[in-house]
C-alpha cells in the first residue's frame, strides 16, 4: 500500500517575502521531503508547475425546475502557464527541477475563490513505482499580482458630487447636495478608507449618511456573450441624520477594507473582481442619492508622498502640448499661502456673516515674462520653475466646517485679445513639532468627589500621562489610580475629543467632535485598583494648529469615572498632537512630492493641451527647522466674546 510506504509527505517552497506570496517573476525554489517505511523502487519523481482560472454556473431554462433539461450551464477555462519537470529519473536527480521562472514575461491575476470561479496556481508532484498506480501530491501557491501604485492615477484623490430634489414641478423641494472625496484609489485589505463629505439638506426630510464597501465578481464565457454577476457588500456603517433645513454639514466617515477580501483582478479575460465604495443620503419614501468611487485592492500600500515643510523648495516644469501656432503673451506661476474662515449666525430675522483672511506668502515668478512672450510653433515645449518655500512659522494645511490653512501652486497663462486661463492645485505642508522641550512634560491631575443623593460615599482618582505631546498614531498610557469608596460599581472611561475654534469681527465660534472613545472595566464598591490603558491616536487625525491666529485645533483626553445616577468624576489632560514622523530621505535622490501639476487650464481652447509636468521635488534647506512653540491653548482675546 502506497500509505504505508510512504510517510510525512511534504512539499515546502522557500518563501520570497513575509507574506509568503509569489509574483510574476519571482523564483520558486524548495523541496519535498517523504519518510520511507521500508526500502522501495521509485522509477521517476515529477513535478508540474500550474496556473489557470475556471468559471462555472448554471441557470434554470423555461422548462421549469421539475425538468432538469431545462437548466443550462455555462463554463470556461484559460490556462496561464504549465511547467513539467523531473526532479528523479531512474535514482537519478535531473539537475535543480525544483527552480521554476513562471511568468517572467507576463501579468497573471492573483488567487482567488469565488462563488462561480477561481484562479489557482499550484505545484503537483507526481511519485511513480513499478507496477504501482502513480500518486498526486498538490499544494497550492498564494500567488499575487503586483501592481505599480507609482502610478498618479493611484495616488490621485477621487472626488464626486449629486444632487436632487423631492417631489416635481410646483411641488419640487430645494435641493439635496453631496460632494464627497476619498484620498486616493488604491487600497490594501486591512486599511481604512478615509471619506471626507459635504451634505447640504435644504429639504423638509431628514436624510442619513451611508457608506458601503461593494464587490462585484464578474464571470464571463469565451465569447463574452454570456456573464454572471454576483454583489456582495463588504462593509457598511452608518452616520448621524442629518435634519432638514441644514447647510454646509462637513463630516468624516471610515470604512475598513476586511483583511481578508481579495485583489482587484482585471487582467483575466473570463473572471474581473472589482470594488466600489457607495456613499449615499437615505431620504424616507424617496431614491437615495448616492456618488460611486472604484478602488482598486492591491498588495503593496500606496504610500502618501512626504509632505512639504517650511524653507523646502519645489522644482517642476510646465509643459505645452500645442497641436497648432498659438501666441502667448507670458506665463506665471503664483506660490501662495493663507487662512480663510466664515460663518453665519442668526439673530432673528437678521443673518450676520463672520469673515476674516491671514495671508502668509505670494510669490510670483514668470515662466515666459511679459511682453516677452511671441508666437509658439507646434509641438511640446517645457518650461522649468522652482519656489522655495518662505521659512517662517507656519500652520499645516487644514480644512474644516467653517475655515480652512491652504497652500497652492496656481498658473496663468495669458494670451492676447482673450481672457487669461487659470489653473490651481492645493499641496499639503506641515509644521515641524519636534523642538519644544515642554512637549515632553508630563501631566497628572488628583480628583475626590462625594456622592449624593442615590449614592453614598466618595469616589477618587489620582491619573497621569507621560507627556504632552504625541504623534499621530502613537499611544497614550494613561495610569490611573481609582479608590472606589462609595455604594455603586463605577466604570473607567476615556474620551479623546478635538476642538475646533474659528474667529473673525470680534467673535469665536467653537465646535467639538468626539475622536474615540474606551470603557475599562468595572470597579466594585469598596474597592481600589490602579488600570493602565493606551489609548491610540487614529493615523488621519489631523495635527494640533496653535500657531494660526484665526484658526485652532486642539485636542483633550478626557478620563472620566461612569457612575450610575451622579455627575461623573472627570480629568481633562491637554494633549498636543504632532505629525506622525516620515521616513528617512536618501541625500543622492531626493523625493518626489505630490503631483502640484495641473490637468490643464480652465476654459482652455488652446489648440492642444496645457499641463504641469508631475515629477516636482523638494530639497530640504540647510536651515535648522523652525520649533514648535507651546502657545497658549486661545490667544488673547481683548473684546472678544466669552462665548
Amino acid at each position: 500500500m502506497f500509505e504505508q510506504t510512504f510517510k510525512n509527505f511534504k512539499i515546502n517552497f522557500n518563501a520570497v517575502n513575509e507574506r509568503s506570496t509569489f509574483s510574476s517573476g519571482d523564483l520558486v525554489t524548495g523541496h519535498i521531503s517523504f519518510e520511507l517505511t521500508k526500502e522501495t523502487k521509485i522509477a521517476s519523481i515529477s513535478m508540474e508547475l500550474k496556473g489557470r482560472a475556471h468559471v462555472h454556473w448554471s441557470t434554470q431554462g423555461s422548462g421549469g425546475r421539475k425538468r432538469r433539461r431545462g437548466r443550462r450551464h455555462f463554463s470556461a477555462t484559460l490556462d496561464f502557464f504549465n511547467f513539467r519537470s523531473a526532479i528523479l529519473h531512474e535514482h537519478r536527480v535531473c539537475g535543480e527541477a525544483t527552480k521554476f521562472r513562471p511568468g517572467t514575461h507576463l501579468n497573471f491575476p492573483s488567487t482567488f475563490h469565488g462563488v462561480h470561479g477561481e484562479t489557482v496556481y499550484n505545484i503537483k508532484v507526481c511519485i511513480s513505482r513499478p507496477w504501482h498506480l502513480s500518486k498526486d501530491f498538490v499544494t497550492e501557491l498564494n500567488f499575487v499580482n503586483h501592481i505599480d501604485t507609482n502610478q498618479p492615477e493611484l495616488q490621485a484623490p477621487l472626488s464626486g458630487s449629486n444632487q436632487m430634489t423631492l417631489c416635481c414641478l410646483w411641488c419640487a423641494s430645494p435641493p439635496i447636495t453631496m460632494t464627497v472625496s476619498v484620498e486616493k484609489k488604491a487600497f490594501v485589505p486591512g486599511e481604512t478608507v478615509r471619506i471626507i463629505c459635504e451634505f447640504s439638506n435644504r429639504s423638509s426630510r431628514t436624510v442619513t449618511p451611508k457608506v458601503r464597501l461593494v464587490q462585484k465578481q464578474i464571470y464571463y464565457t469565451h465569447n463574452k456573450v454570456n456573464k454572471n454577476m454576483i454583489v456582495k457588500s463588504l462593509a457598511s456603517m452608518t452616520g448621524q441624520p442629518i435634519g432638514d433645513h441644514t447647510s454646509e454639514v462637513h463630516t468624516e466617515m471610515m470604512i475598513t477594507i476586511p483583511s481578508s477580501a481579495p485583489h482587484t483582478i482585471s487582467n483575466c479575460s473570463i473572471l474581473v473582481v472589482e470594488y466600489l465604495v457607495e456613499v449615499s443620503l437615505c431620504v424616507c419614501a424617496a431614491f437615495d442619492l448616492t456618488v460611486l468611487f472604484p478602488i482598486i485592492l492591491c498588495d503593496t500600500p500606496v504610500h502618501t508622498h512626504p509632505p512639504l515643510y517650511s524653507g523646502d523648495r519645489i522644482t517642476g516644469q510646465i509643459t505645452l502640448d500645442l497641436s497648432g501656432d498659438c501666441k502667448i503673451d507670458a506665463i506665471c506661476v503664483k506660490l501662495k499661502g493663507k487662512a480663510e474662515v466664515k460663518w453665519t449666525e442668526n439673530y432673528g430675522k437678521t443673518a450676520v456673516t463672520y469673515h476674516n483672511k491671514e495671508k502668509y506668502f505670494s510669490i510670483k515668478q514668470f515662466v515666459i515674462p511679459e511682453g516677452q512672450g511671441n508666437n509658439i510653433g507646434k509641438g511640446c515645449h517645457v518650461y522649468p520653475f522652482t519656489f522655495q518655500i518662505p521659512a517662517q512659522e507656519l500652520p499645516s494645511s487644514f480644512k474644516g466646517s467653517c475655515g480652512k490653512i491652504r497652500y497652492s501652486l496656481e498658473a496663468n497663462l495669458s494670451r492676447p485679445m482673450r481672457l487669461d486661463c487659470k489653473a490651481k492645485e492645493q499641496f499639503t505642508l506641515l509644521h515641524r513639532g519636534n523642538s519644544d522641550p515642554s512637549l515632553m512634560t508630563p501631566q497628572h491631575s488628583v480628583i475626590d468627589k462625594k456622592m449624593r443623593l442615590f449614592t453614598s460615599g466618595t469616589v477618587g482618582m489620582d491619573a497621569n500621562i507621560a507627556h504632552t505631546g504625541f504623534r499621530q498614531g502613537e499611544g497614550i498610557k494613561v495610569v490611573a489610580s481609582i479608590h472606589n469608596k462609595s455604594s455603586r460599581d463605577i466604570k473607567p472611561k476615556y474620551c479623546l475629543y478635538e476642538k475646533i475654534s474659528y474667529f473673525a469681527k470680534g467673535k469665536r465660534r467653537v465646535q467639538t467632535k468626539d475622536i474615540l472613545k474606551e470603557v475599562g472595566d468595572a470597579i466594585p464598591p469598596s474597592a481600589g485598583q490602579t488600570v493602565t490603558r493606551t489609548i491610540t491616536i487614529p493615523p488621519t487625525t489631523c495635527a494640533s494648529i496653535l500657531n494660526c491666529n484665526i484658526i485652532k485645533a486642539e485636542y483633550r483626553l478626557r478620563v472620566y469615572l461612569d457612575v450610575k445616577y451622579a455627575s461623573d468624576p472627570e480629568i481633562k489632560f491637554p494633549i498636543i498632537i504632532l505629525p506622525a514622523l516620515q521616513g528617512p530621505v536618501e541625500e543622492d535622490q531626493p523625493p518626489a512630492y505630490p503631483a502640484y501639476g495641473y490637468e490643464g487650464f480652465a476654459n482652455s481652447d488652446m489648440l492642444g493641451g496645457t499641463s504641469f509636468l508631475q515629477n516636482p521635488t523638494a530639497l530640504v534647506p540647510s536651515a535648522p527647522p523652525p520649533t514648535y512653540s507651546t502657545y497658549g491653548l486661545y490667544p488673547s482675546l481683548t473684546g472678544y466674546d466669552e462665548k
